[in-house]
C-alpha cells in the first residue's frame, strides 16, 4: 500500500515537472513599477546620459592631468640615405643611418589661466550631466504620474460605461413590461455605446502611452505580464513662500551656477588673450643625434628662445582686436548673468503663485464631483420615477464623468508643477515639503 501511494505521488510530480516544462517557467509575478523604480530604469537606459558621462570622464581626465600643458614635446626621427654612383668607376659607398632625439617646450604667461580653465570646463561638464540627468529624472517623473492619471480616467470611463450598460439593462426589462418608451430606450442604447466608445479609445491611447514609456525605460512592451503602476496623483496641500525660496534657494539654480562658471571662464579667457597677445614667451628645444657609422655627435644642440610680440600693441590690430573681443565676451557673460537672476526670481515667484492656484483648483474641481455625483443620484431616483425624462438623466451622468476627469486632471496638474518647483530650485520634494510644511 505505501509503495503505491509512492508511486502515485512520483506520477503526480512528474506530471507537475512536465507541465511546467512544456510551458517553459511557471508564471512570474506581475511586476509592481513604482515612480522611484521606473527614474532607476530611465537613468540606465539613457543613451543621452550616458554620452554626458563620456563627455564628462574626458573633462575630468583634462582637470586632472593639469601637468600636460607644461609636459615638453618629445619626437624621435630616424632615416636612411645611400649615394648612387653614376658612374662606373665611382667608389661605391655605404648607406648613411641617421637618428635623432628632439625635445622642445614652450611657456606663456597665459599658461596658469589656461590651466584654471581646463578645471572649469570640468565643473562645468559636471554641471551639464546633472542638469542632463536632472531633465531625465523629470520627464519620466512626469510620464509615470501622467500614465497614472491616464490609468485612473480609464477607470472613470470603464465606471461610467458600466453604469450605462446596467441602465441600459434596466430600460430593456422596463421596455419589455411597457414601462419605458422607444425613445427613451434608444437614448438608453446611443449612451451605452457611446460611453463603451469612450472606454475603448481611452483604452487604446492609454496602451499606445504605456508603450512608449516602457520603452523609454528599456523594458519589453510585447510581453504579456505587463508591470503594474504603483502610486497616485494625488497630492497633499501645501503652501510656499516666494520671496523665502528666492532667498533661501537661488544661489542653488544650477543654471545660475552654470552661467557663474561660464562669467569666470571668460574672464580668463579675456586674461589669457591678452597675455598670449602681448607677453613675451620662453621656448626651449634640445637634440641630439647620431650618424652610423660615425657614431654619437659630439654635442648636444639646445637652443632659448624669448618671443616679444609687437604688433598686438598696435591699436586695432588684429591681434589688439582679438582681445577686445574676449573682453566683449566677459562684459556681455556679466550682464546675461544678470538678467538671468532676475528672470530666476520672476520664475520662483511665479511658479509659487502657480502652485497655490493649481491647489485651488482642485479644491474646486472635488466640489464639483461632489455636487454632481449628488446630481446623478437624484436624476437617476427621478428617472425611476418617472419624474425627469432620460435625455435629463444621461446629462447628469455626463457631468458626473467630466467632473471625476476634471478633479483627475487638476491633480495632476498640481503634481506637475510641483515636479517643475522642485526641479527650478534643485530640490527633492521632500525637502520642499520639509521647508514649507504648514501646521
Amino acid at each position: 500500500m505505501m509503495r503505491l501511494l509512492l508511486l502515485m505521488l512520483c506520477g503526480l510530480l512528474s506530471l507537475s515537472l512536465g507541465a511546467q516544462d512544456i510551458s517553459g517557467k511557471a508564471d512570474a509575478p506581475q511586476e509592481v513599477l513604482t515612480v522611484e523604480r521606473a527614474v532607476e530604469l530611465a537613468l540606465r537606459a539613457s543613451s543621452a546620459l550616458q554620452k554626458e558621462a563620456i563627455d564628462l570622464e574626458l573633462d575630468r581626465i583634462a582637470a586632472k592631468s593639469l601637468w600636460a600643458r607644461i609636459f615638453p614635446s618629445i619626437s624621435a626621427s630616424a632615416g636612411v640615405s645611400y649615394a648612387i654612383p653614376l658612374k662606373s668607376d665611382s667608389v661605391k659607398q655605404d648607406p648613411s643611418y641617421t637618428g635623432t632625439l628632439r625635445l622642445s617646450l614652450s611657456l606663456g604667461a597665459g599658461l596658469p589661466l589656461t590651466m584654471r580653465n581646463l578645471s572649469l570646463s570640468y565643473r562645468r561638464g559636471l554641471l551639464d550631466y546633472n542638469s542632463v540627468r536632472r531633465q531625465l529624472v523629470l520627464a519620466t517623473e512626469k510620464s509615470f504620474y501622467r500614465l497614472l492619471a491616464a490609468e485612473q480616467s480609464l477607470a472613470v470611463l470603464e465606471d461610467s460605461m458600466r453604469l450605462a450598460v446596467d441602465q441600459l439593462e434596466r430600460d430593456r426589462v422596463a421596455r419589455q413590461n411597457g414601462y419605458v418608451g422607444e425613445l427613451d430606450f434608444m437614448s438608453a442604447s446611443l449612451g451605452a455605446e457611446t460611453a463603451r466608445l469612450d472606454y475603448t479609445r481611452g483604452q487604446a491611447a492609454y496602451a499606445a502611452a504605456f508603450a512608449d514609456f516602457l520603452l523609454v525605460l528599456d523594458l519589453d512592451a510585447g510581453r504579456g505580464n505587463l508591470p503594474k503602476l504603483q502610486g497616485s496623483v494625488e497630492a497633499e496641500a501645501f503652501s510656499v513662500d516666494g520671496d523665502e525660496l528666492v532667498r533661501t534657494r537661488l544661489a542653488f539654480r544650477p543654471d545660475l551656477a552654470a552661467q557663474r562658471i561660464e562669467v569666470e571662464r571668460l574672464k580668463n579667457a579675456h586674461s589669457e588673450s591678452f597675455l598670449s597677445a602681448k607677453a613675451p614667451s620662453l621656448s626651449f628645444s634640445l637634440s641630439s643625434g647620431a650618424v652610423y657609422p660615425d657614431g654619437l655627435n659630439d654635442a648636444m644642440s639646445a637652443g632659448i628662445t624669448l618671443n616679444i610680440p609687437l604688433d598686438a600693441w598696435i591699436p586695432r590690430s588684429l591681434s589688439d582686436q582679438q582681445v577686445s573681443r574676449a573682453g566683449a565676451e566677459y562684459e556681455k557673460a556679466v550682464l546675461d548673468l544678470r538678467d538671468l537672476e532676475k528672470s530666476a526670481r520672476s520664475d520662483i515667484q511665479t511658479r509659487a503663485l502657480n502652485l497655490e492656484t493649481a491647489w485651488k483648483e482642485v479644491e474646486i474641481a472635488a466640489l464639483q464631483v461632489q455636487y454632481a455625483r449628488r446630481a446623478y443620484e437624484l436624476s437617476e431616483q427621478g428617472y425611476r420615477r418617472g419624474t425627469i425624462n432620460f435625455l435629463d438623466f444621461e446629462t447628469a451622468r455626463g457631468k458626473l464623468t467630466a467632473a471625476r476627469q476634471q478633479l483627475l486632471e487638476s491633480s495632476l496638474n498640481y503634481k506637475l508643477q510641483i515636479l517643475d518647483l522642485c526641479a527650478a530650485l534643485d530640490m527633492d520634494e521632500d525637502d520642499l515639503r520639509a521647508m514649507n510644511r504648514t501646521e
